[in-house]
């Protein structure tokens, strides 16, 4: 038998995080208050993070060639 690729696309590279003890502490205790896994909170933080500090995309450039604008049809056509 071949050994086949995995074929999940979705999966992105394993990061690893090295924490100081007091900011371990910090990291539960958020996770505590908020009721959140340790994985789901370091996930919005780095997400708040990065909405906050990196420029935002202009609105143009993500559609310009229109391939992925609204089109609606009608149900008499076929």
């Amino acid at each position: 038998m071949e050994n086949k690729p995995n074929k999940n696309k979705n999966s992105l590279s394993i990061i690893n995080i090295k924490l100081s003890t007091a900011d371990r502490k910090q990291l539960q205790r958020y996770c505590f208050v908020n009721k959140l896994g340790e994985k789901t909170a370091v996930k919005k933080i780095i997400r708040t993070y990065l909405d906050e500090n990196l420029p935002k995309l202009d609105e143009e450039a993500e559609n310009q060639l229109e391939l992925f604008r609204p089109f609606q049809r009608n149900i008499f056509d076929r």
